[in-house]
């Protein structure tokens, strides 16, 4: 009965499987003896074994070639690149970045709290190549049941997010709209397309791994599934909101963050935005589920744990009390007298895996950025920040480009931002 409610064969319960009824006297000896664990796992599988072993191959080689991989997948949609981002792995929709920053005030957000269920949620037949056996004679319900037994980071757990529903970048109401969704939601579609991707576009030679010339949705039938990567309405696409931090001042640097995919479930190995993390609240209090609805308050806390090393709010404490609790008393100051302004940028998709950010710039003023960061951390849960920043300049914007190691996100808000540096205020 436990096996058919979590829809999972009885040895991954780890349960003994019943003898044959015995008749006779022994019988309530039999039926009066408690069920038992197994005292070792369910005898292995050699082709369950392989059958893994070939999921975290791929898996781990996916990690260490993202990058490559997320501007291989751009070129499948030609027609939703953007200019300038060419082979950077970013793709949107024109309505989805608007003409020029909108100062994050003038954005109204709503959540609504009963919202359709989306079409497509990763059990589908189509992404069962890239869920590997759980058992000799099923497969893993979900992509994310295969990375929390076969491959689980150090962060994977299913919070709770807001869910990007629709946006309107037009005045006088520009809003943006959210419903709710489980971290895991997002993993099952967005690391089921990346996974698919990689096996059907990276060879591998002994130790060398090649990313293929070109790519194909031949053999891509999840990604096939999917269609249209901007239709809201038939997957779940989690907010990520990742801020490109500026030290502004006549010499203006910015910060980012090299992730470490030992650590996180997506996004290894990458220089990221710092700081970037989910849209969700830190508690799951609903007091605090409608405080933390804001995407100013969401930045200040990944400020906090990123930059300066606080607990993960991760939603199994008691609301934050912004008012009382520093860094945030200090921060909303400071952005209420204009020493930091934040924009938002838009929203672009990372063409590997079609995970969305909601792009957005903090311009924190030199007095005001020394000494919010002065004790800022060298290395964090998700990796490592660099001992410097770097120079808001072209040279750097080039350098960092050409290194191949920027996110899809970074890589589009160093470039929106750049070509909006004297609407933003932030010229050398």
């Amino acid at each position: 009965m436990l096996a058919e409610f979590f829809a999972c064969a009885g040895d991954e319960l780890g349960f003994r499987r019943p003898g044959p009824s015995r008749l006779g006297q022994d019988e309530a000896e039999r039926v009066s003896t408690p069920l038992s664990f197994a005292a070792k796992p369910a005898t292995a599988v050699p082709h369950v074994d392989r059958d893994q072993g070939e999921w975290r191959q791929v898996r781990s080689a996916l990690g260490r070639n993202r990058r490559d991989l997320a501007a291989l997948a751009e070129s499948l949609y030609r027609d939703f690149r953007v200019p300038g981002l060419k082979n950077t792995g970013v793709i949107s929709s024109p309505s989805w970045i608007p003409a020029e920053p909108v100062p994050l005030e003038e954005i109204t957000l709503t959540l609504d709290s009963v919202v359709a269920d989306p079409t497509i949620t990763g059990e589908e037949p189509e992404s069962a190549l890239v869920r590997p056996l759980a058992t000799s004679d099923a497969r893993y319900r979900r992509y994310h049941d295969a990375i929390r037994d076969l491959a689980a980071p150090r962060l994977f757990e299913n919070r709770l997010c807001f869910r990007l529903l629709g946006f309107d970048w037009t005045r006088p109401q520009i809003r943006m709209s959210f419903g709710q969704m489980g971290f895991f939601d997002a993993m099952d579609i967005n690391e089921t397309l990346a996974h698919e991707f990689a096996a059907h576009h990276l060879a591998t030679d002994g130790e060398r791994e090649t990313v293929m010339p070109r790519a194909s949705m031949r053999r891509l039938t999840f990604r096939k599934l999917m269609a249209d990567p901007f239709d809201l309405v038939r997957r779940p696409l989690m907010g990520a909101i990742g801020t490109l931090t500026i030290r502004g001042g006549d010499s203006p640097s910015v910060v980012l963050h090299e992730r470490d995919s030992t650590r996180v479930a997506g996004g290894g190995g990458m220089v990221h935005l710092l700081p970037a993390g989910i849209f969700q609240p830190s508690s799951v209090i609903p007091a605090a589920v409608a405080a933390d609805f804001s995407i100013w308050r969401n930045i200040q806390r990944e400020y906090a744990e990123e930059l300066l090393g606080h607990d993960e709010y991760d939603g199994s404490g008691r609301p934050i009390r912004y008012d009382k609790l520093e860094p945030f008393t200090t921060m909303d100051k400071a952005l209420r007298d204009g020493h930091i302004r934040v924009f938002c940028l838009g929203v672009t998709l990372d063409a590997l895996t079609l995970a969305g950010d909601i792009l957005t710039v903090a311009i924190i003023a030199p007095d005001t950025y020394d000494e919010l960061f002065a004790n800022a951390v060298a290395t964090n849960a998700e990796g490592s920040v660099p001992a410097r920043a770097f120079p808001f300049e072209e040279n750097t914007l080039t350098w960092l480009s050409e290194s191949k190691r920027l996110s899809p996100g970074a890589a589009a808000a160093l470039y929106l931002a750049w070509s909006n540096r004297k609407l933003l205020g932030v010229v050398r």
